[in-house]
């Protein structure tokens, strides 16, 4: 099935870049992608690009879009801070909905990205969430990026996201987290919670994805799957060690073609879709 991609920048006063996906016919339910935002990297950006038109071609309309504070869309990446994701992200799908018309929508989070994508679900009652790699809890967020951050500056390299929650590497010159207001927000935890609060009762269908090494969920995951289960969500899990690390910055070490084609799958499934079964390039 032809795909159609449209770009605009919209929203204001600062604009958002956008990208759409979307099918050859009329789109039969829509997917907003959070990606690790504020520094999402090109592995991920190419995984969600790769994923938006596999799905498009099962006849579900995608957009992406880039953070305020990430160019070329407008802001200064130090005004940004939790409340500013997640309204990024619900006037990308204000965008999608007037564009496409489609009444059902689900979300893909992205590493930090899945605590936006939470939050903004949980206004949607019964609304499918796909998670790659999740950022669990905000305190692991600093933790870890503090961790890298003295690791780079110790080999005497750029600092980059913390690899363990968001995997990105971090474009040449990007600010680091602790030159936002996201800090703050995950510092105090006043504005912004762990993924399963972020994500509220069930009942919703749920995926969580591990993309880093390992033959199964690490244990920590194991447990904001057993809680999110506790809570009424129905959670599935899938593994797919496509992610690697060296020196501090993640890089791609396997194809990510079952994560894409996986994820498509459960979408589409849970939209009422066809899946695509084949050239999500």
């Amino acid at each position: 099935m032809t795909v159609r991609e449209e770009v605009e920048l919209f929203g204001g006063p600062e604009h958002l870049l956008g990208c759409r996906h979307l099918p050859a016919g009329p789109a039969t339910a829509g997917v907003v992608v959070c990606s690790s935002a504020p520094f999402a990297g090109p592995v991920d950006h190419g995984r969600t690009a790769r994923l938006a038109r596999r799905l498009a071609r099962a006849g579900v309309a995608v957009q992406r879009f880039h953070h305020r504070g990430v160019a070329p869309s407008d802001g200064d990446v130090a005004g940004v801070g939790f409340d500013e994701l997640v309204d990024d992200a619900r006037r990308a799908l204000d965008l999608l909905r007037d564009r496409t018309g489609v009444d059902r929508a689900a979300f893909v989070g992205v590493r930090i990205g899945a605590l936006v994508a939470a939050r903004l679900a949980r206004a949607h009652d019964g609304a499918p969430v796909a998670l790659w790699q999740p950022a669990t809890d905000p305190g692991d967020v600093l933790e870890q990026a503090a961790s890298v951050r003295r690791r780079r500056r110790t080999l005497d390299a750029p600092t980059s996201w913390p690899a363990a929650t968001s995997g990105d590497t971090a474009p040449a010159g990007a600010a680091d987290l602790f030159d936002s207001r996201l800090a703050t927000d995950l510092l105090e935890r006043a504005n912004v919670g762990d993924l399963v609060a972020e994500l509220g009762p069930g009942p919703r269908p749920l995926l969580v994805v591990q993309t880093g090494p390992g033959d199964g969920l690490d244990p920590h995951l194991e447990q904001v799957v057993a809680r999110c289960r506790a809570r009424g969500l129905a959670v599935g899990t899938a593994v797919h060690p496509c992610d690697g690390e060296r020196d501090g910055v993640p890089v791609p070490v396997a194809p990510t073609d079952a994560l894409v084609a996986g994820t498509a799958g459960w979408l589409a499934g849970r939209l009422g879709a066809v899946p695509a079964a084949e050239g999500d390039r």
